[in-house]
């Protein structure tokens, strides 16, 4: 049984073949993928699972934190699945021209989520937004 599956579990959650698909193609792909391909991954591994199951499932196992959402540039939704302990949790920066998706310490932005709170009462989360940028090797192009 996969770390994902344990943590349906000790939720009381099912494990069913729609999850165990979409968490298998995730643990394949690995990376930041997107639901598309996510739904590639799942229709090559477990072909009878439905186009609309890979969707809604990796909204559910968002929701219970078995897989993290990023949202990535002009619209995009990439997953992964979660981190096993809070020290593996990371932020994610997105290359503007690339596209690569680089990731970043955790408590990159403490500073900045502390000021946003004390100046305006805000809680940020960017965990689920990449920041955008320019990588390495697209900088050393220019």
């Amino acid at each position: 049984m996969s770390y994902a599956e344990a943590q349906l579990r000790e939720q009381a959650q099912r494990v069913t073949a729609g999850r165990r698909a979409v968490i298998r193609a995730l643990a394949h792909l690995g990376g930041h993928p997107t639901a598309a391909q996510v739904e590639t991954a799942v229709t090559e591994l477990s072909p009878g699972v439905h186009r609309a199951t890979v969707y809604r499932t990796l909204e559910t196992l968002a929701t219970l934190g078995v897989v993290t959402h990023v949202h990535m540039t002009h619209g995009t939704t990439a997953y992964h699945l979660a981190a096993r302990t809070a020290s593996r949790a990371h932020l994610h920066a997105r290359c503007r021209l690339c596209g690569a998706v680089v990731d970043l310490p955790p408590d990159l932005l403490d500073d900045v989520r502390e000021r946003v709170r004390a100046a305006g009462g805000f809680e940020v989360d960017p965990a689920h937004v990449a920041l955008s940028g320019t990588c390495a090797d697209c900088t050393r192009l220019d």
